[in-house]
């Protein structure tokens, strides 16, 4: 590339879609509606349809009785999740190099968004009553329907993430509210969905259909994706840069794949993927089995481990953000799958099994100190697999013009289900069905407890499912399998550094100005609505660690600092916060008038909220004054 196609390029004017907050929270948020039914069919359907695993009339079951045949249907249900996979291939291609003049990615949501609805459903209503070769026939293909429709929605959503995104730094923050979103909808699916089922009195899948209308956030990237021949032709004129959305190669299906399974960079972080997603995925199945029959706790009771498993998440998401910026995202990610190896066995140690049907407080206590531990990890495992993808394929196409993202997240959906089938579809399935007794010896194959009981020929009590104690177990050693496999993985995922391990360094040197790369930042500038939101659901925890960022930023520029000392003492003795505000705003004001900005001198008052307990007020006016300095200091 000349000299002058560089300065012809960088005189262009720089193309952001998502140039607001707002506008990358709600970008975020539009898989919001089929993730949260996704993930309840995930966490209640098969046990539902089959409660062998759930105690005795539970909300969670449609009926008490089993409404498929349990000797196939785990088969054909594995089957129909691989085939969710397999299909994304296929999909993905499909979305990759379809050709409108509306674009690539709107198209397939369009097409996809009904048959998703209705199939969804329809899944839910075993039309052959009791008839369980009925059942097991109508809900494999009104699955095969949906995951079909499913996949292509996600799919055209995720794929558009490459270009919808400036740069990696925009990918993280998009992906960071994606995990944030994804959050909510575990807390609302394991925390609220129990409790709600008792209050209301409904089975679980008259909740369902109450939930079906949130499938229209399926539609928001109809209107936000930025594409198509009159679009681009648009851009250009009023002098955008859209490199590389013009002069693309097309990509044919086999040379999509062949690029994608032949690119080690991603290869290294798909291996530990599959380890960790096996785990995960057997524990998401098997929650409600582990709490409610291993634990033998309430839903109420299950509502409290499961709010101390999502409630710290967005406090976990920040502070996994610090640690990947201190030591790396590899270094980040190791914590989140030893932290959760560790709290998964406090499922193995509160079973029924080894505490027996009381010790309900201690139960609780052990349970909730797992999920604290276990919220570290919740966190990356819903970011990870959007943000390395999207970075990886977004880099490739800047340096060879090849748009095939898609075909990422397709190869990463069908690895994943495979596994994720043979996980909760094949081997829970199973297992749940397995019983030891510590009055008989041996295991017995039964439907429910009270059949395990006669087999064994023991009291019903002598009797627990074995299935629930082997899961952890499982969890915690697929997780360390992926631990070991992280060190094939580089430190970080930055544009320089795929570039290295795809072998463009050539390309990427003589294109360094298609990357928008994070500068060193002098005060790091805050989304001030979201620190609001993480401060309400945290229950005003999250202000220690914005007193802390505020207090750094100051320190950027403050010729004496504010010690770490300081900070300390003014957490534990809270009037003492009334000094130390007192100085660090003194200090942000005389800063903010140096560089020409108009700002109020609220010291005393700060010293005043600091006193009756409102330090938010304060936070809060405080980061506006900074994000302002921010804007001035890091250009």
């Amino acid at each position: 590339m000349t000299t002058e196609t560089v300065q012809s390029a960088q005189n262009k004017k720089r193309l952001v879609i998502l140039d607001k907050p707002w506008k990358e929270i709600l970008y975020a948020v539009s898989g919001f509606g089929p993730n949260l039914l996704m993930v309840l069919l995930g966490a209640y359907f098969t046990d539902a349809i089959n409660p062998a695993a759930l105690p005795e009339g539970s909300l969670q079951a449609i009926t008490t009785v089993s409404l498929i045949l349990p000797a196939i249907f785990p088969i054909l249900w594995m089957l129909a999740k691989i085939f969710d996979g397999l299909i994304d291939i296929p999909l993905a291609a499909l979305t990759d190099r379809l050709r409108t003049k509306w674009g690539r990615r709107r198209i397939p949501i369009a097409i996809a968004f009904i048959p998703m609805v209705v199939s969804y459903a329809l899944m839910w209503i075993p039309i052959g009553g009791e008839d369980q070769l009925v059942n097991t026939i109508w809900i494999t293909t009104m699955a095969l329907i949906f995951f079909t429709t499913y996949t292509m929605s996600l799919i055209a959503f995720y794929g558009s993430l490459s270009n919808m995104c400036a740069n990696e730094n925009q990918r993280i923050k998009v992906s960071s509210y994606k995990a944030f979103f994804d959050t909510i909808v575990y807390a609302l699916v394991y925390a609220l969905v129990p409790i709600t089922l008792e209050k209301l009195g409904v089975h679980i899948d008259k909740f369902t259909f109450m939930l079906l209308p949130l499938m229209l956030t399926m539609l928001i990237p109809l209107f936000m994706i930025k594409e198509g021949d009159k679009w681009e032709k648009k851009m250009i004129n009023e002098g955008y840069d859209i490199t590389p959305l013009k002069e693309e190669e097309k990509v044919g299906v086999w040379e999509s794949i062949k690029l994608t399974f032949t690119n080690k960079v991603f290869l290294r972080w798909l291996i530990v993927n599959l380890c960790s997603f096996f785990g995960l995925q057997m524990f998401l199945v098997a929650m409600n089995a582990l709490i409610l029959g291993g634990m033998g706790l309430t839903g109420a009771q299950m509502t409290i481990l499961n709010t101390f498993a999502f409630a710290p998440v967005p406090i976990m998401l920040y502070l996994f953000k610090k640690v990947r910026d201190k030591k790396g995202l590899r270094f980040a990610y190791q914590i989140s799958l030893v932290s959760f190896s560790v709290a998964i066995f406090a499922f193995l140690i509160c079973n029924k099994f080894v505490l027996g049907e009381g010790n309900v407080t201690l139960k609780i206590v052990i349970g909730t100190l797992g999920s604290i531990i276990g919220s570290w990890a919740i966190g990356s495992f819903f970011m990870m697999p959007y943000m390395i993808p999207a970075q990886i394929s977004s880099v490739e196409e800047k340096l060879t013009k090849r748009n095939h993202s898609a075909m990422y997240f397709a190869a990463q959906a069908v690895t994943s289900s495979v596994v994720g089938a043979i996980a909760s579809s094949l081997v829970y399935e199973y297992i749940k069905m397995l019983f030891v007794s510590k009055a008989a010896s041996g295991i017995v194959y039964a439907e429910s407890l009270a059949e395990a009981a006669t087999k064994f020929g023991v009291a019903e009590n002598t009797v627990f499912n074995l299935g629930v104690l082997l899961v952890p177990v499982i969890v915690a050693l697929f997780c360390m399998i992926a631990f070991g496999f992280t060190f094939l993985m580089p430190k970080n995922y930055s544009p320089k550094i795929v570039a290295k391990s795809l072998g463009l360094e050539k390309e990427y040197q003589e294109n360094k100005h298609l990357f928008i790369e994070e500068k060193d930042q002098v005060v790091e500038e805050e989304v001030l609505g979201v620190n609001i939101v993480l401060f309400l659901l945290s229950g005003s925890i999250f202000g220690a660690i914005w007193r802390y960022g505020i207090l750094k930023n100051i320190n950027a520029f403050k010729e004496k600092k504010i010690g770490v000392v300081h900070y300390i003492v003014s957490l534990l003795f809270p009037p003492y916060f009334a000094y130390v505000v007192y100085v660090a705003n003194k200090a942000l004001v005389k800063k903010c008038h140096e560089n020409g900005l108009k700002v109020k001198d609220l010291s005393v008052l700060y010293l005043i909220l600091s006193l009756i307990g409102l330090n938010i007020i304060s936070y809060i006016i405080m980061q506006v004054h900074l994000n302002k300095l921010a804007k001035k200091l890091n250009v």
